[in-house]
């Protein structure tokens, strides 16, 4: 007998978001459709503050402002992908709208079903994810770490276009651990691939020749602000990591996330660092310590600081932090995911902007 019910159209796995900004500031999801083993799911919104110190809006004419910023949670049924499937997402924020995307655990990436003594490939478990972040937009992406198990093969791509000189903003969290660490596995997957792209499609300005050609190279993608590629492969892996259980990418760019930027290049050159004595200091004046009861804001800092610096020697945690073409890209690795949460997360806090301006369900990944 056939089937009263229309055949499905999508695409295992495959999703689309789109996010507008109804009159005169809600947020809407105009589309919101995703099919297994993809699921995504809207929960508690944030109500953001009446205004924003953080964003320079006068490149922009009288910016629209969202009321609440909407909480997207990312899962996948059963916790995690088996081998073969594939997801596809695609996100579209609109205008002045703001999103939080996070998860509910780590993304498992299950070993394939077949026997060793199979002579057929295991077909490789992938994720593909593509972004347009519109003028004065923003994106917070804060997954759990990435845990493939033993035997398994992964590979990501994620793609994002951000209007940045008209205020589109974009912050990412990447990270994969060793595997299931309870049952002994260390980096004993096949194979982990991934692979970030930043463009930045604003449109180019000037009538000219070059004025132009920048807009034909808009009409195709835009201007590319950064490719971040991590590749871990067997054989052998286990030996070649140097004892660290995570690595970590933190990618941050646009005005509403500049001062977290410039506050992880700032810690960042404050660490200590070998045969970097200054000299000169007897000659520097020394802020000295303060008699109130209550510690100054510069007190407090440095002692956030030692303590902070004190734990990442406890995790053996690793990090640094670079401007890469406007964009500040942070690189960390620690013994175990808990040291690499903790010091993440610690940063995050201390500089406030991912939860005042997206809510606490930013800072779920670090919980």
């Amino acid at each position: 007998m056939p089937s009263p019910f229309p055949s499905s159209t999508s695409n295992p796995g495959s999703g689309i978001v789109k996010l507008a900004l109804r009159p005169p500031d809600q947020p809407v999801f105009e589309i919101l459709s995703f099919s297994y083993p993809l699921k995504l799911v809207v929960s508690a919104t944030h109500d953001l503050p009446t205004f924003s110190s953080c964003v320079d809006n006068t490149s922009i004419t009288n910016p629209p402002r969202p009321s609440f910023v909407p909480l997207l949670f990312l899962l996948t049924y059963g916790g995690g992908l088996v081998s073969g499937d594939h997801i596809k997402l695609s996100i579209s924020l609109a205008r002045a709208t703001r999103l939080t995307i996070a998860t509910q655990g780590s993304t498992k990436i299950f070993k394939p079903t077949l026997q060793p003594s199979t002579t057929v490939s295991p077909p490789i478990t992938r994720q593909d994810l593509n972004v347009k972040i519109a003028a004065n937009a923003a994106l917070w992406l804060g997954p759990d770490p990435c845990q493939p198990f033993a035997s398994s093969q992964y590979a990501q791509t994620q793609i994002f276009e951000v209007d940045v000189s008209r205020g589109g903003s974009l912050g990412l969290v990447d990270w994969v651990c060793e595997g299931r660490s309870a049952r002994g596995e260390k980096w004993e997957f096949d194979g982990w691939r991934g692979r970030n792209e930043v463009w930045d499609v604003s449109p180019p300005e000037g009538d000219g020749e070059e004025g132009k050609a920048g807009k034909e190279r808009a009409l195709k993608r835009g201007r590319l602000v950064l490719r971040d590629n991590l590749i871990l492969s067997a054989p052998d892996l286990r030996s070649r990591v140097d004892g660290l259980g995570i690595f970590g990418t933190l990618i941050l760019i646009g005005p509403l996330l500049a001062p977290l930027a410039s506050f992880f290049i700032e810690e960042f050159k404050a660490l200590p660092r070998i045969g970097a004595r200054d000299w000169n200091a007897h000659n520097k004046t020394k802020i000295a310590p303060s008699t109130d009861a209550v510690p100054t804001e510069v007190e407090r800092r440095e002692q956030w600081r030692k303590q902070r610096q004190e734990r990442e020697k406890k995790d053996g945690l690793l990090w640094t932090a670079a401007n890469v073409r406007g964009a500040v890209v942070v690189k960390f690795g620690a013994r175990a995911a808990e040291g690499a949460k903790i010091w993440l997360g610690g940063m995050l806090r201390e500089e406030e902007t991912v939860g005042r301006e997206f809510g606490p369900g930013g800072l779920m990944c670090v919980r």
